[in-house]
């Protein structure tokens, strides 16, 4: 199974979003990654599988989370 990464701006709505997830049926891991180019700040992101990435996308937004380019 390959995982990507959703990038979120916070620790909170990272953590807040990985219930919300779960909640959804949707496996995920809460990790924390470095912004290489230093635009915002420290970044936590969301490791789902490739197949769920839509839909936890989705998910996120339509929940007011803010998912990072």
């Amino acid at each position: 199974m390959h995982t990507t990464t959703i990038k979120i701006g916070s620790y909170t709505l990272a953590r807040r979003g990985c219930e919300l997830l779960r909640q959804n049926g949707i496996p995920c891991e809460l990790r924390k990654c470095s912004d290489s180019a230093g635009q915002y700040g420290c970044l936590y992101s969301i490791a789902v599988s490739e197949n769920h990435l839509w839909r936890a996308e989705s998910i996120l937004r339509s929940s007011g989370i803010m998912v990072l380019p």
